[in-house]
């Protein structure tokens, strides 16, 4: 193949890599607003600016559309999880910092903590194959694991016990993000980055001493 023919492909992969990622953001877009239920692909294709047949031609079904912008999301979220709390760093506050990046990256991105929710109706998985649903579950385990290694790193927990008390942090945090983000927190006169440290402190006494309300 000439250099001629190679750049031919290059510059059509290019094109055909920025059409997908116009559409997987126009999906987020919808998502975000109406859940992967209420969502139809002809919306999707009209926040894009592309034919619904335009949009097959890069994802096969509406879930599988979901499904990518969803594993977006969960990478993004890796990646700040591990960036705020490198592996190797010096114990003592690694959990910490990890479960502070997991709250501030829900808090200043309204569609992907939305998105992550959007993914159940009621107790069960809508719409994801079961590959997918698989998949993404391994996604959001992995940042499970990161913070669990950051709490084995600081002698909060030990191998065996790191990963459920991993989720049981992170499952308050969750928790901590949906009354903030339905306002029931302000109703109850309360701020969510005060409860954020006292829920640090009393995971760690010697965690964010200096910074207790």
């Amino acid at each position: 193949m000439d250099a001629e023919a190679t750049a031919g492909d290059d510059r059509q992969e290019s094109v055909r890599r920025f059409k997908r990622d116009l559409i997987r953001d126009a999906a987020k877009r919808v998502f975000s607003e109406k859940g992967i239920a209420g969502a139809s692909v002809r919306e999707i294709a009209k926040a894009a600016g592309y034919t619904t047949g335009a949009i097959y031609t890069y994802f096969a079904t509406k879930e599988e559309l979901y499904a990518a912008v969803l594993r977006d999301s969960l990478a993004a979220l890796h990646a700040e999880v591990t960036t705020a709390s490198p592996d190797g760093a010096v114990p003592g506050g690694r959990a910490e910092a990890a479960l502070r990046a997991l709250w501030t990256f829900y808090d200043t991105r309204r569609s992907d903590f939305e998105l992550g929710f959007y993914l159940y109706g009621g107790a069960r998985p809508v719409g994801l194959t079961r590959d997918l649903d698989r998949e993404l579950n391994a996604a959001l385990d992995a940042v499970m694991d990161h913070i669990g290694a950051g709490l084995v790193a600081d002698g909060l927990a030990s191998p065996e016990e790191a990963h459920h008390l991993a989720v049981t942090s992170a499952t308050w945090v969750f928790g901590l993000l949906l009354m903030t983000k339905t306002g029931r927190l302000r109703s109850l006169h309360e701020d969510a980055e005060a409860l954020l440290t006292t829920y640090l402190a009393t995971l760690n006494p010697t965690m964010t001493r200096k910074d207790r309300p």
